[in-house]
């Protein structure tokens, strides 16, 4: 029996990310405002150091295709668990039961589908907060733009 590649891998050009901007504190990027994420584009990534640690800043394609791929990671990781585990019941019990057991968890691993991933997100809404009637509250982002400039 021959194993061939049946998901195909994408290139290693499509994970090549590009270090951006930096702030060394969140005083710094709040003040940097909407346009110091513009820089943020499809295959950067920016940095953010704070007091309670480092985080990485993503544009969301980016997030959506490395999500992608660790969930795919993990279904594989788990897929060959099952696929050793058959293997070694074939070693230990060579009957045409466990030989057909084997052959149903390779084709189950590879004929699983690749996990989708999201192009864009619908905004997101708060949930469940009570607001004064008297209270301007802006939820469109694009009402919000002028205020997030420095």
């Amino acid at each position: 029996m021959t194993l061939q590649t049946v998901i195909p891998l994408s290139s290693q050009s499509d994970l090549d990310m590009q270090s951006g901007p930096f702030w060394t504190s969140f005083e710094q990027f709040r003040t940097s405002g909407q346009a110091g994420l513009l820089p943020i584009a499809s295959g950067v990534v920016g940095t953010l150091i704070t007091k309670s640690g480092q985080y990485r800043i993503l544009a969301e394609d980016d997030f959506q295709r490395l999500y992608g791929l660790a969930r795919e990671t993990r279904r594989i990781q788990s897929g060959l668990r099952l696929v050793m585990t058959a293997a070694q019941a074939v070693r230990r019990h060579p009957e045409d039961a466990t030989i057909s057991t084997l052959v149903q968890a390779v084709s189950l691993v590879g004929d699983s589908p690749v996990l989708p991933t999201v192009e864009r997100f619908e905004p997101l809404l708060p949930e469940g907060t009570e607001v004064d009637p008297d209270d301007e509250v802006i939820l469109d982002p694009a009402a919000l733009e002028g205020s997030l400039s420095p």
